[in-house]
């Protein structure tokens, strides 16, 4: 019993270090019908994050996976992100692949 509490300590201890390192404010430019927009996205180290779209804020929660890291909007929704380098790209479904660039 002892030594599965010492493993599941271990594991949490690396999620939570790998969350620190994506943790941080990241922004994409989007050519849409309407022009350019640009999307905020921040990944806080508790899990939480946000995404600020022309003055409107969307909360979402994250989690990593290998490789990259999963977005769970409000309503249900996952969205797919990929570590490339220090940035993250997301595909979003009806809107396309979204390269976010950390600031």
């Amino acid at each position: 019993m002892m030594k599965k509490m010492v493993w599941l300590m271990l594991a949490l201890c690396l999620a939570c270090s790998n969350r620190t390192e994506l943790a941080g404010r990241y922004e994409a430019l989007h050519h849409g019908p309407g022009g350019e927009i640009v999307a905020a996205m921040t990944l806080a180290e508790d899990g939480s994050g946000k995404w600020e779209i022309q003055g409107e804020v969307l909360p979402f929660s994250w989690s990593m996976e290998p490789g990259g890291l999963r977005v769970h909007t409000r309503d249900g929704a996952v969205v797919e992100g990929f570590m490339e380098g220090g940035d993250v790209r997301l595909d979003v479904p009806g809107v396309g692949k979204l390269f976010f660039r950390r600031r």
